[in-house]
């Protein structure tokens, strides 16, 4: 069997590459061998002895300096006894303990309050840890500059270096212990802080798994009834200390919500008021501004960007308290309910402004209906009192999705037939829950009342948020496209409508995962639903010591595809803006544009493969195995491929250049790793493989310049003046203003042909040129030849017939 060059080659590669692979690890593993012996403590050498002593009095005093102040260690006590008497306080409430008993809404207190202490501990721990490292590393050096010292004093009787200097070297053994015992005190007293830290933080993720597995209990238990009937509870509005058990319940929870946001949550709401003072202010400059920031002409402001830009109190209000809400998920129940009503009215103004009259009673209503479920968030006590609130905010919602069902108001404006029709069914759905809440209700199953009255309220509220989220950032991607200094940018400029829509498309998914996640936890079915997720793609399979599993392959392929856009963004920003500014050589600018492709395509399937899992180790097998391949079955890939490589380092064709390969003939679009794109005159692309490029013969017809030079032939009859011809010939090539004058165009006479004299004009043109100046030249010629009189002959023949006499007649 016949083995061609390319397979030897990609043999010897992919012997290559697993030699390789084998040297790696055992010179890895005979680094560590080395690097395992070089590492065990040697004494010191005696001519270093007075030398190393500066040294090791140098690392005894740098040691000192680590030891811990007493302030520093009462301060530590301090915040770890504080820290401690808040998280025993927490577990001794009876909330916590009683969490068998409790309800969804404690539990979400709970879990609220026993996140809040472990964000407390978290960077107290840190800061512990870290202590605790330098200690443990100023006792690791003093240990070995130790018995470095002890192992040069147990050298052999008779070595005057060491005897004469033993007392400054047991003095330095002494100074030694002496530091390793302070550091040592100082890393015993961190280390039992961390104990008791530890042990309180397990005891607070006991608290949360305690609070999971009672939610699941309360899940499956939402259907069972837990209060008596409606009508038989009526008869507890008479009882006066209903209201007073209301009143106490709600000032309780307003005290333990402030305390906690006084402890732990000053530095946040001092960071949002000054966001909302920053972007108030900002929103208020731009709309005075915004006329002269962006780039006028073709670029045009909406009528709904005009809105969002002349509403910037709504707008600093509505961003400010989203941003809260989403920094800030642990905030305390009271004010996290407080911050959704401030959502709620700033998205009230914008919706108005927005969607107009159509929508105003709508938003009134949903408007009273939000109202009342803050009431009913802050004031929640289960009783008769809360039960009459839910049924006036089920009343309130059936109204609002009865309102939306049978007026259609947004028919017009989802334009998708089938996401309108999703967008019915679901408000039909919500009208059902509502329905189904309140005869639970009725009937005394409130939990199952609360959720299904709730629900429906919450999704829209959120998904009004989300959709008004869109606009405003469809409007600061416009603003921020169109602005005078992006807009200096060619690619920005050019590629304008792309590239905003293509951003607002990002933006509008990132805030499709956000809408999908809210509306999970709103279901009660986001942990259940990550943990699924979390099992779908990370549970695999195992093929020697790789496992593939359904996340590796799609992060594998999510960073291959990430970065071949990061390419394409690269490209055209160098093609529109750096090598249009910059001064290069012919056919630089492609050459560095296919060398950039390679290296970050390349980069990115190693980073790949890396962060899918897969050892480089392994993955120089797989490139041996992949050589292997190309040797026998992708020999003509492989050869385009190294061609490609060929042509971006040699350059024998740019971008641009008219070329000539076999009978097809053009202009080059694009020069590629594995082919090249050719433009014919006739109006195809052509494909063209970079070896055909390399291998064959081609014609580049504009390697150097862009000039050609134009044979035109021409023929007169016997008996004309030669010179005269040639005269006529040379002066219209001469004339013509698209005819090189350096060299001038030169007229020959050729030849004495069979019914002409026969004429040759030689000429330079630009190639673009080229045959609309032929054709004005032969024009020209023949008109100049008729004027003088001259004949331009055709080829004759003369027919003789013959008779033949010595044939009879007859």
């Amino acid at each position: 069997m016949k083995i061609n060059t390319v397979s030897f080659a990609a043999v010897l590669l992919a012997l290559f590459s697993f030699a390789c692979t084998l040297t790696a690890q055992d010179l890895l593993s005979r680094d560590k061998t080395e690097e395992a012996d070089s590492s065990m403590v040697q004494p010191f050498p005696a001519i270093d002895i007075s030398k190393e002593l500066g040294n090791s009095g140098t690392l005894i005093n740098a040691s000192l300096k680590k030891q811990l102040s007493p302030e520093l260690m009462d301060a530590f006590t301090s915040e770890s006894d504080s820290l401690l008497s808040l998280f025993n306080n927490f577990l001794g409430d009876s909330s916590t303990i009683r969490l068998e008993a409790a309800g969804r809404r404690q539990l979400d207190l709970v879990t609220q309050r026993a996140r809040f202490h472990l964000s407390q501990l978290e960077p107290f721990q840190e800061s512990l840890i870290k202590v605790t490292g330098e200690l443990e590393n100023e006792l690791s050096l003093l240990e070995n500059n130790r018995q470095r010292w002890q192992l040069t004093l147990e050298q052999p009787a008779g070595d005057e270096a060491v005897v004469s200097r033993e007392e400054r070297i047991q003095a330095t053994l002494r100074r030694i212990d002496s530091v390793r015992v302070l550091l040592q005190d100082d890393l015993v007293s961190i280390l039992g802080i961390q104990d008791r830290l530890t042990e309180m933080r397990v005891n607070l993720q006991q608290v949360l798994e305690r609070v999971r597995d009672q939610k699941t209990v309360l899940g499956e238990t939402l259907f069972k009834r837990d209060m008596p009937g409606l009508f038989r509870d009526l008869g507890n509005l008479k009882n006066r200390g209903q209201i007073r058990l209301h009143t106490e319940k709600f000032r309780q929870s307003m005290r333990t919500d402030l305390e906690l946001l006084k402890s732990g949550y000053t530095g946040s709401m001092l960071t949002s008021l000054l966001l909302f003072s920053a972007l108030l202010a900002f929103l208020i400059w731009f709309r005075k501004n915004y006329s002269r920031l962006i780039s006028g002409g073709r670029l045009e402001l909406s009528k709904e960007h005009r809105i969002i830009i002349n509403a910037p109190l709504a707008s600093a209000i509505f961003l400010t308290s989203l941003m809260v809400r989403l920094l800030v998920p642990d905030l305390p129940d009271t004010f996290n309910d407080l911050n959704l009503l401030v959502v709620i009215f700033s998205m009230t103004v914008l919706m108005i402004r927005i969607y107009g009259a159509r929508f105003r009673l709508w938003i009134v209503v949903l408007v009273v209906a939000a109202s009342f479920n803050t009431l009913y968030e802050l004031a929640y006590h289960p009783g008769i009192l809360l039960r009459i609130l839910l049924i006036a905010i089920g009343l309130t919602s059936i109204w609002l999705f009865a309102w939306v069902y049978r007026r259609q108001p947004f028919e017009g404006l989802i334009k998708n037939t089938l996401l309108y029709r999703f967008f019915r069914t679901l408000v039909a759905v919500f009208l059902i829950l509502e329905f189904l809440a309140l005869i639970a209700n009725l009937a005394g199953a409130f939990r199952l009342a609360e959720f299904f009255t709730l629900l429906p309220l919450q999704i829209t509220i959120l998904a009004i948020a989300i959709q008004i989220l869109t606009r405003l950032a469809d409007t600061l991607i416009f603003l921020i496209l169109s602005g005078n200094y992006l807009q200096k940018l060619n690619v920005i400029r050019d590629e304008f409508a792309v590239i905003h829509r293509k951003s607002l498309w990002l933006a509008d998914l990132i805030l499709l995962l956000i809408f999908l996640s809210i509306s999970l936890d709103l279901l009660r079915i986001k942990d259940a639903v990550f943990e699924w997720g979390r099992g779908v793609f990370t549970n695999g399979f195992s093929l020697g010591e790789i496992t593939i599993s359904l996340g590796n392959i799609l992060i594998f392929f999510f960073v291959i595809w990430l970065s071949i856009m990061i390419t394409k963004m690269m490209r055209h920003v160098l093609e529109k803006d750096v090598f249009t500014r910059v001064k290069t050589s012919k056919g630089m600018p492609g050459t560095i544009v296919l060398l950039l492709r390679i290296a970050l395509i390349s980069l990115g399937f190693v980073l790949a493969a890396r962060v899918a899992g897969m050892e480089l180790t392994n993955l120089s097998i797989v490139l041996g195995a992949f050589s292997v391949g190309i040797g026998f079955g992708l020999q003509n890939i492989f050869n385009n491929l190294v061609s490609g490589l060929i042509l971006a380092f040699e350059r024998p064709i740019n971008v641009g250049d008219v070329v000539q390969v076999g009978e097809l003939m053009g202009t080059v679009k694009s020069i590629g790793l594995r082919s090249s794109t050719v433009h014919s005159f006739d109006g195809a692309e052509v494909v063209v493989p970079n070896g055909n490029l390399i291998s064959n013969e081609m014609i580049n017809w504009t390697l150097s310049d862009s000039f050609r030079r134009m044979d035109i032939r021409a023929g007169v009859a016997y008996g004309t003046d030669p010179e005269r011809v040639l005269a006529i010939m040379t002066e219209l090539a001469a004339n013509h203003e698209l005819v090189m004058k350096d060299p001038p165009p030169r007229a020959y006479f050729i030849e004495f042909g069979d019914s002409s004299l026969n004429f040759r004009l030689l000429a330079w043109v630009h190639m673009e040129n080229r045959l609309e100046v032929e054709s004005d030249l032969l024009v020209g010629i023949n008109r100049r030849l008729a004027e003088e009189g001259i004949e331009i002959p055709f080829p004759q023949r003369d027919l003789h017939i013959r008779s033949d006499a010595t044939k009879e007649p007859g």
